[in-house]
C-alpha cells in the first residue's frame, strides 16, 4: 500500500495515541469526542488494521498502533522542524555591501565575527568591487567608498576617485580619514637609513594598480624631485604592496587604515611624520530609502563604532 492515509485521520490518531484519550484529543483539536473516533476508524479502514483497543474506561494501542504511532510521531516532527527552518529563513536578512579590495579583505572582514556574534540573524554579503557605487544597476544595500563628498574642497594628496554614479537620496556617513603611511622593512631601513625624502633614492618604491600615482603626488607634495627615474615595482592591490613591504622587496605607501590592519605590530617601520592626509575621507554609502530599514541601521552603526576606533589607531 502506497497511498497517502487521509491527513486529517492521520492527525486525529496522532493526537489521540499520544495522549491515550479520545476526549483530551478532541480538546486539543477543537473538535467533538465523535469526530476524532470517526477519524480514527476511517484511518484503521485504510490501513486495514486496529490501532487501538478499546475498554471500559480507557483506550491503549495495538502492537501494529503502536509501532505505527512511532512512524506518525517522527514524521511529524520532521514536518515541524521544516517548518521551523523556513520561518527562520524567512526572519534572516540578508545585506549586500560594496568593498574595495583591500579594506575588504584587511579590515571589514577580519571584524565580522565581532558583528555576528551580537546579529545572528543578518548576513553579510560582500562584494568586492573598485568602481563606483551604483545603487541602481545593483542590489548593494550599502557601500564603503573613499573619496570627496559633492561640493566640498578637497585637500591634501589628490585622489582621482568617483564614489557613486549617482548622489540623488544617497546618504554619506564618515567612517575614518584617508591617510597614506610609508612602509620599510627594518632591514632595509638598516641598510640605507630613510632619514629624509632624498634617501628614497636608495630604496625600490612600491607601487600600486588600484592608485598609480600615488607615490608620484606624494614625492611631489614633500618637495622631492624623484619620479621617474626612481626605481620601482607595481602591485595589483594594498594587500599584495603590503606583503612585498613585509618581504623587504622596497617601499609601500598605503592607507594608514590598511597599514594598521595588516601590521597591528608595527613590524613594519612607519617612515617620515607619519600619515599624509590625501584629498578624501573613507564613506559608507547609503540610499535614502533604505537608511532606516532595521538591519540596515544595525550594521551602519556597528561599521561607525569600528571606523571611529580605527581612526583613533592610525590616523
Amino acid at each position: 500500500m502506497n497511498k497517502l492515509p487521509p491527513l486529517t485521520a492521520l492527525r486525529a490518531f496522532e493526537a489521540t495515541a499520544r495522549l491515550l484519550s479520545f476526549t483530551a484529543a478532541a480538546d486539543e483539536l477543537h473538535v467533538t469526542q465523535s469526530a476524532v473516533s470517526r477519524q480514527v476508524r476511517i484511518l484503521e479502514e485504510h490501513l486495514e488494521q486496529k490501532l487501538f483497543v478499546r475498554l471500559t474506561r480507557r483506550i491503549e494501542l495495538t502492537r501494529a498502533g503502536a509501532a505505527y504511532f512511532q512512524q506518525v510521531r517522527q514524521a511529524f516532527e520532521r514536518i515541524c522542524a521544516a517548518g521551523d527552518q523556513l520561518h527562520a529563513r524567512r526572519q534572516r536578512r540578508t545585506l549586500t555591501i560594496g568593498v574595495l579590495p583591500g579594506l575588504a579583505s584587511l579590515w571589514l572582514v577580519p571584524r565580522l565575527e565581532l558583528f555576528w556574534r551580537e546579529n545572528k540573524e543578518i548576513d553579510v554579503r560582500i562584494v568586492v568591487a573598485t568602481g563606483a557605487a551604483d545603487f541602481r544597476r545593483t542590489q548593494m544595500d550599502m557601500s564603503i567608498q573613499v573619496g570627496s563628498l559633492p561640493g566640498t574642497i578637497s585637500q591634501g594628496l589628490p585622489l582621482k576617485k568617483r564614489m557613486a554614479v549617482d548622489w540623488h537620496d544617497l546618504r554619506a556617513d564618515l567612517l575614518f580619514p584617508d591617510a597614506l603611511v610609508a612602509l620599510c622593512h627594518p632591514r632595509l631601513w638598516r641598510q640605507h637609513p630613510v632619514r629624509s625624502v632624498a634617501d628614497l633614492s636608495q630604496h625600490r618604491l612600491i607601487h600600486t594598480a588600484i592608485r598609480p600615482d600615488a607615490w608620484a603626488h606624494w614625492l611631489q607634495q614633500h618637495g622631492s624631485r624623484l619620479g621617474a627615474r626612481q626605481a620601482g615595482m607595481e602591485c595589483s592591490q594594498y594587500p599584495v604592496a603590503l606583503q612585498a613591504a613585509m618581504n623587504g622587496e622596497g617601499i609601500a605607501l598605503v592607507p594608514s587604515v590598511l597599514a594598521e590592519s595588516f601590521d597591528p605590530q608595527h613590524r613594519l617601520r612607519r617612515l617620515f611624520d607619519g600619515p599624509t592626509p590625501s584629498a578624501g575621507q573613507y564613506y559608507l554609502l547609503t540610499p535614502g530609502d533604505r537608511y532606516d530599514d532595521g538591519a540596515v541601521r544595525r550594521f551602519r552603526q556597528w561599521l561607525l563604532d569600528q571606523g571611529g576606533e580605527m581612526a583613533q589607531a592610525c590616523c
